[in-house]
C-alpha cells in the first residue's frame, strides 16, 4: 500500500484534499492545463487533447513545470511574447484526493463542477522525459 505525505505548506482540508484547476489556454497551440496543489506549488500538465472523460481513454500530457498557487484563479490574457502568450480561462476547479503519489505513478480523484473521478498519471518515458499518460479509470 502506498503511503501519502502531505507537505504543512499545503492547503489541505480536514478530509485530506487539495485544490486543482484546469484552464483552457487559447495559445499557438490551444490545450488544457491540469493543475494539482502539491507542496506548495502548483504540479502542470498541458493536455494538448483534452481531459480524458470516460474509462481508457488516454491523452497525452505534458509536464509544465510547477507554477505558483496565485495561477489557481487566474483566467485573463498573457501578452504576447511572454511564455505562455494568448487568453487563459477556467474550465474546472475543486478538490482532489490523492491516493497515491509516486515519481512513476500519480493516482488522484477530481471533484470539481464538471470533471469527476478517479484519474492516473504515468509517466510515458517513450515520448520523452516530460510526458505522461492521464486516464481517467472506473
Amino acid at each position: 500500500m502506498d503511503s501519502i505525505e502531505n507537505d504543512p505548506a499545503e492547503k489541505v482540508d480536514e478530509d485530506g484534499m487539495q485544490r486543482f484547476v484546469i484552464h483552457y489556454h487559447r495559445s499557438r497551440s490551444p490545450h488544457y492545463d491540469l493543475r494539482l496543489e502539491r507542496g506548495g506549488v502548483l504540479k502542470c500538465w498541458a493536455v494538448p487533447k483534452g481531459i480524458p472523460d470516460y474509462p481508457g481513454l488516454r491523452r497525452l500530457a505534458v509536464d509544465s513545470g510547477d507554477h505558483d498557487l496565485s495561477v489557481l484563479d487566474f483566467s485573463g490574457t498573457i501578452p504576447e511574447g511572454e511564455y505562455g502568450a494568448g487568453e487563459i480561462e477556467i474550465h474546472d476547479s475543486g478538490i482532489y484526493e490523492t491516493e497515491s503519489w509516486k515519481n512513476e505513478k500519480i493516482v488522484f480523484i477530481l471533484h470539481g463542477e464538471r470533471i469527476k473521478g478517479r484519474y492516473i498519471l504515468v509517466r510515458f518515458k517513450k515520448a520523452g522525459d516530460e510526458d505522461w499518460l492521464l486516464m481517467k479509470t472506473r
